[in-house]
């Protein structure tokens, strides 16, 4: 029998710069078995990057000291944002990589966060697409694969885009076309090769649904505590040096290397999704896509965690446990998410009581929000109600005023400790610790044993 506890301890978090601009750090993690003829190969500015790389990966914080450095690049707020673009572009790298599309109203930054997370990777890793004809995509021949396609702004302006969803879905486009060599009509196949990871940036709510269906939808944060930041922040930007941005491009060729090891998932996965949330159709497409960031993050941590040649790369509980802390809440607004004046009511709800530090919200509130009167805050509260977006948050009793919170979303994979209770010491260590992404802070979970028990 087992008791379990989990603890939340604070740790400061290294940033990148701590690591990049001490010189005798960057000679601590060359490998001892590289060769003479390596090193006279590449410059040795190129073999310093690649050290100070492979330092930032072998780091247990290493997705809080990317943060450090994005900032540094001038990101305000956003983190979380940040991190899913982060897994999205890595993925590129997965046979089944991941497709985002970050949404938001004109202004709210979208493409500023995008923006400053690839100041940090290969621009080779990256195809930027603002505009092309439906005809373009099949002549690519192998210009895509494992890249990131970038689709800023996407309306109708963007033109075809189609061809672009059935690169992701089927992972290739074939063509036909009939040309005339040497004075006769032959046939021709152009192929265009996939996978590729996507991220499409636009100011609708809504896309069409076999767009929404192969991507996670994410919405930027438009609140005034957002603008707040944005606006004390303007004018003290910084930037990474030279070397420090080198480094963190690095760090995309070592994955790529690392890449081709094979990553496999752990036996207990089985008994993860039987806690998954199975009651949207939608499900179908964000568990797969769960899963592939929890390769993704595997793939990132394997340089923690230490892999022989030949050796594959297996999903661990605190792949899974950062990947539920980074994606989980992703996912479930994008299944959860709905449409009309009740979610717009909904969303009001919840931006104004995070202004208010969680208060519940009433009528006048959203009269001087939304510059409305009180007869129409009435009815948006109560059609809100009536539909289980927001709930009652005080007592129902004449003398009070209505106060109101948004309904919880159900969550759509266990919180980490959860799954920690579920799971066996034949599955998972007695004692894990793992650094929240978000936060910058040590989780501890144990499991006591007591006396008598062998």
């Amino acid at each position: 029998m087992t008791k379990n506890r989990s603890t939340t301890t604070s740790r400061n978090t290294k940033v990148s710069s701590d690591v990049l601009q001490l010189p005798e750090n960057r000679g601590s993690a060359v490998d001892a078995g590289r060769s003479v003829a390596q090193n006279t190969l590449y410059p040795r500015w190129l073999r310093e990057a690649q050290d100070a790389a492979r330092m930032i990966l072998r780091s247990p914080d290493f997705l809080n000291q990317f943060l450090a450095a994005v900032k540094k690049q001038g990101l305000v707020g956003e983190e979380k944002a940040a991190l899913v673009v982060l897994i999205v572009i890595v993925s590129r790298l997965l046979k089944r990589p991941l497709n985002l599309m970050l949404k938001g109203r004109s202004a709210s930054g979208k493409n500023f966060v995008v923006r400053k997370v690839l100041s940090l990777v290969p621009r080779t890793a990256v195809i930027e697409i603002t505009s092309s004809s439906a005809r373009a995509w099949n002549y690519a021949e192998d210009a895509f694969c494992h890249r990131l396609v970038l689709l800023q702004e996407r309306n109708e302006a963007s033109g075809a885009v189609h061809p672009m969803r059935l690169l992701i879905s089927e992972g290739k486009l074939v063509r036909i076309v009939t040309v005339r060599e040497n004075g006769r009509w032959v046939t021709k196949r152009f192929v265009s090769r996939g996978p590729i990871a996507s991220i499409s940036t636009t100011t609708k709510d809504r896309l069409e649904p076999d767009d929404e269906s192969r991507s996670l939808s994410l919405w930027t944060d438009e609140s005034e505590a957002q603008t707040a930041r944005i606006v004390h922040a303007y004018g003290y930007e910084r930037r990474l040096s030279t070397f420090e941005r080198r480094a963190w491009r690095e760090i995309h060729n070592l994955l790529q290397q690392r890449s081709r090891h094979e990553i496999l998932l752990p036996r207990w996965l089985r008994r993860f999704a039987d806690h998954v949330y199975t009651k949207d159709l939608k499900v179908r497409r964000y568990y797969p896509a769960f899963i592939e960031a929890c390769r993704t993050v595997a793939l990132i941590r394997s340089f923690q965690k230490g892999l022989s040649s030949g050796d594959g790369v297996t999903v661990d509980f605190i792949d899974v446990a950062i990947t539920a802390s980074i994606m989980g809440e992703v996912s479930a607004e994008s299944i959860h998410k709905s449409e009309g004046q009740v979610a717009e009511t909904r969303k009001v709800v919840e931006q104004i009581s995070r202004s208010k530090n969680g208060a519940p919200v009433g009528r006048k509130d959203l009269v001087a929000a939304l510059r409305i009167s009180k007869d129409q805050a009435f009815r948006m509260l109560s059609n809100a109600d009536g539909a289980g977006a927001i709930f009652r948050a005080n007592k129902n009793e004449k003398s009070n005023r209505k106060l109101y919170l948004p309904t919880p979303r159900p969550r759509f994979v266990p919180d980490p400790a959860e799954l920690f209770e579920m799971l066996t010491d034949n599955d998972v260590p007695n004692r894990v610790e793992w650094i929240n992404p978000l936060t910058g802070k040590a989780t501890v979970y144990t499991r006591r044993r007591f006396a008598g028990k062998r």
